[in-house]
């Protein structure tokens, strides 16, 4: 785990605004996430948890702890012949994923290439372009909740997604660490061609 005080944000957001934060914690495992939100303490607040920070704009230094996911790894976890169920952690980058996905043959994911962020961010936005959002490929999302430290998984039909909407962005927002999503991808070919650019 890292961990860092009047730590720069230049790194961590695409506009290249070279603001600080107070604290920065970044966990590389599930249990390091545990392990934060055992021992988040109330002068450790206000919270900003954040990706690659493509979606950031920092107008000012932040006053309390941003917390960064440096999960890695993308594994396939499941075959059953029609589907394959990917695990990626959730500090992958998105299109490192799609490349991955695309390069094995695995369809769903490749209208979603080139969209900057990483995999846990894709789960909390609902990504989407041409006609396709990732929602329609998240099998589940595993998560630590920061009021008790405790896993927990979130299968599709609990997330409610909708347009670039997540329950994660809106009611759930600071309330997990998005520690790995698993995506079901076809193997065999059925392309969303249907946008009409």
């Amino acid at each position: 785990m890292n961990h860092f005080y009047n730590y720069s944000l230049l790194e961590h957001n695409t506009f290249g605004i070279d603001a600080t934060c107070r604290q920065f914690l970044e966990y590389e495992t599930g249990e390091e996430a545990q392990i934060i939100a055992q021992t988040l303490e109330t002068e450790n607040y206000p919270l900003l948890i954040i990706g690659g920070g493509s979606n950031l704009l920092l107008t000012q230094d932040f006053p309390g702890t941003v917390i960064h996911s440096a999960v890695k790894g993308i594994y396939v976890v499941d075959d059953d012949g029609e589907y394959v169920y990917l695990l990626c952690g959730s500090g992958e980058t998105w299109d490192d994923v799609v490349e991955y996905c695309v390069e094995n043959g695995w369809d769903g994911a490749e209208n979603l290439s080139l969209i900057p962020g990483d995999v846990g961010a894709s789960a909390v936005q609902n990504i989407g372009a041409y006609g396709a959002d990732v929602c329609q490929i998240i099998h589940s999302v595993e998560a630590v909740e920061l009021s008790t430290g405790e896993f927990r998984t979130f299968f599709l039909e609990e997330c409610g997604y909708g347009y670039r909407q997540s329950r994660f962005k809106n009611e759930w927002k600071d309330k997990y660490l998005i520690t790995c999503v698993t995506y079901k991808l076809r193997k065999r070919g059925e392309l969303r061609l249907e946008y009409g650019s």
